[in-house]
């Protein structure tokens, strides 16, 4: 039997409270039969001194509260309920963070308020505080009542209850039902036709109260109500993309940013969420397939499980030459590798047909590992590479004294590597010249035309071919997953 989960966020919340919900919930049965079963933590919290900045006091109340959440999904929690009304102010700041859906004591009162509509609501609470305002406008957004507040003589009654502790550790609860009584009576009397609970604590002397003939909102019955019989589902997740970074590091920041450029968005909100595995200690990937030495299989895929772990919805890896080791990795995934080389020719071909000859710009490891080669056979495309002497100075300009990973852009490393464009130009019938390595864009730009000696050709970057990709991928997955 698939039991409902519920946890409870006990965040500077009042324990009598909350334990009196623990026990409302446990004894409730679902229609299936069961009852639900509650999830509760305890941190080990250490708050600011009582003179911090109000941002840090107020911050510290949030992070209490979502690291709070975070535990609760660890054990299962498929709903989480706060306990405070301290804490419905950022309730929706909470939700961001998670899928797992997050309500309070107030979203169920209102829900209640839908199936049973008044007029008239009375507001049990000290009217014109920022927490007045807070819960009728909340109310008020939702259902269209008119609001009636204590009269200025009831003022004195709050200033019991508050002075007394009635409502918070409860050392007389006849006093306090007594005192909430009084109020109650000059709201219904003002015209109200409920009374609505303003305190999580008010919630336990409703049942009292409503016996003594006053009608007030149950908001704990309406709570545990609305806890146990809504169907709970996980909200949208934003799209995700992780990178893994630092083959190189510049490599990195352009493929970001090019993400970035590429994304259609109006506001900071509107971006692709992004997870970077900066790792620029992973073993030269050229290198190992050329000459041997360490294996970088094992850093890719640590980097890969790592963002996994993130909850990535797809993994780029900015470095061509990587893609070499897709094959022994992406098994062993659930989250899905987008290939560079492969978004890379479907663009050429869809841009400019399927007779166009593609020449290939990329380290030696790349094009003896064939991970373009390969990939352009089997879609029937025309594929070319340097000679020798030409693939010496692609190299140069990647990996020279003054080639890209020194950090050198122009000069030296510019020249030669037009010298190589300008002879699969010339020697080898290219019109479209791939930039296949992730630091070759950072010295050539993406062009539709450049003249190469008496020769034009298209400049094409696999890292904003890949970009485009990760945009659109989003792009369809937020469609059929939806938005909040």
């Amino acid at each position: 039997m698939n039991h409902k989960v519920i946890g409870i966020s006990q965040s500077f919340s009042p324990a009598p409270f909350v334990r009196a919900l623990k026990e409302r919930l446990q004894s409730t049965f679902l229609p299936d039969g069961s009852r639900p079963r509650i999830e509760l933590v305890d941190l080990d919290w250490s708050s600011p001194d009582a003179d911090a900045p109000k941002l840090v006091q107020e911050g510290d109340v949030k992070i209490h509260v979502l690291e709070e959440s975070y535990q609760l999904i660890e054990k299962g929690a498929q709903v989480i309920a706060l306990c405070n009304f301290r804490n419905i102010s950022f309730l929706n700041e909470v939700q961001t963070e998670i899928t797992t859906p997050v309500t309070d004591i107030l979203q169920a009162c209102i829900e209640e308020l839908k199936k049973n509509p008044v007029k008239k609501l009375g507001y049990l609470g000290r009217p014109g505080t920022d927490k007045a305002k807070l819960i009728t406008e909340t109310v008020s957004r939702e259902v269209p009542v008119e609001w009636v507040y204590p009269s200025e003589a009831m003022l004195e009654v709050f200033d019991e209850l508050e002075s007394g502790s009635h409502c918070a550790v409860i050392p007389d609860q006849k006093k306090a039902c007594e005192l909430f009584g009084k109020v109650c009576s000059n709201l219904l009397s003002e015209g109200a036709e409920l009374v609505f609970p303003t305190c999580v604590m008010q919630a336990l002397f409703a049942a009292a109260l409503k016996s003594e003939g006053y009608n007030v909102l149950d908001s704990m019955s309406a709570y545990v109500s609305y806890l146990c019989f809504t169907d709970w589902e996980k909200l949208p997740k934003p799209f995700k993309i992780g990178i893994v970074g630092g083959l190189g590091p510049a490599a990195t920041v352009d493929l970001y940013d090019k993400i970035t450029k590429a994304t259609p968005a109006k506001n900071d909100q509107e971006h692709i969420k992004v997870a970077v595995e900066q790792n620029p200690q992973i073993p030269d990937r050229t290198k190992y397939l050329l000459h041997g030495g360490v294996d970088p299989t094992l850093s890719l895929y640590a980097a890969c499980r790592k963002l996994e772990k993130d909850a990535v919805d797809a993994i780029v890896i900015a470095c061509n030459t990587a893609h070499a080791y897709f094959e022994t990795i992406v098994p062993h995934l659930s989250v899905p590798l987008i290939n560079m080389q492969q978004v890379t020719l479907e663009e050429i071909r869809d841009r400019f047909g399927p007779d166009v000859v593609i020449g290939l710009m990329a380290t030696d490891g790349t094009i003896q590992t064939g991970i373009y080669g390969r990939k352009a056979k089997s879609m029937k495309l025309a594929m070319v590479v340097p000679d020798k002497e030409h693939q010496a100075m692609v190299m140069e300009a990647i990996y020279g004294e003054k080639g890209v990973k020194a950090g050198f852009t122009d000069g030296h490393c510019k020249e030669v590597l037009l010298k190589a464009a300008e002879h699969l130009v010339r020697d080898k019938g290219a019109q479209a010249l791939i930039l296949g390595c992730t630091e070759l864009p950072l010295i050539l730009e993406e062009t539709d035309n450049i003249k190469l000696g008496d020769g034009h050709a298209a400049i094409v970057d696999p890292t904003a071919s890949l970009a485009r990709r990760v945009v659109k991928v989003a792009g369809e997955i937020t469609k059929i997953r939806g938005v909040r």
